[in-house]
């Protein structure tokens, strides 16, 4: 059985990105996006709204091996990533594309709950779901297993929130027990990039 995983990136005040789209401020340093991959590495399936894979589109066209020629990667997390990216399968969920021009992927029109989380309950390998407009509609649903935020320490003031309004949910903590990579939750610096981490997971109404 496999987890419904909502992953994300955020400054310390929650937001996504600022009011006018830009999340610059969020580009990991090489050790935080090693780390990342770690954590995706069982992803078989991807869910991603319009903007999200307009966003990730590119990692199909980055290399997966070297880190020196004109042609290799930017970096071994980079290659790594790629790697990862393009062995899992892609759901694109939007009302207007007619095409997408990623491999291994399919588009829905819309996003179905009950699809998503038989899905994942009859895989093998975890699912991701990326971008905060997609994920809130399975947080409303109640279907996400775990919650991974990766908190900058730069407040943006206003912009893209990372989860919806209005929903209560009862988590439980993950205490990272890599303390060289996170310290739940603000209490890391490593290079140029200093970066708390926290990991959540859905608390289940026993039967």
């Amino acid at each position: 059985m496999g987890k419904l995983i909502y992953f994300i990136t955020t400054s310390l005040d929650g937001f996504v990105a600022d009011k006018n789209g830009n999340f610059e401020w969020a580009m990991p340093s090489e050790e935080v996006h090693a780390f990342v991959n770690d954590i995706v590495r069982n992803v078989g399936t991807s869910l991603l709204g319009r903007n999200m894979y307009e966003t990730m589109k590119v990692w199909d066209t980055i290399p997966t091996e070297g880190t020196s020629g004109p042609m290799d990667g930017p970096s071994e997390a980079m290659n790594d990533y790629a790697k990862i990216w393009r062995a899992a399968k892609k759901i694109v969920y939007s009302t207007s594309l007619s095409d997408v021009t990623i491999a291994n992927a399919t588009i829905e029109r819309s996003f179905d709950p009950s699809t998503i989380q038989k899905l994942v309950a009859e895989s093998d390998k975890d699912f991701d779901i990326g971008g905060p407009h997609l994920a809130a509609e399975a947080i409303k649903a109640g279907i996400v297993d775990e919650y991974h935020q990766i908190i900058v320490p730069q407040l943006i003031g206003s912009g893209n929130y990372w989860l919806p309004k209005d929903v209560k949910s009862t988590l439980s903590w993950w205490i990272c027990e890599n303390l060289k990579m996170a310290l739940c939750i603000f209490s890391l610096i490593r290079f140029e990039f200093c970066v708390g981490y926290a990991k959540l997971t859905e608390v289940k109404n026993a039967e």
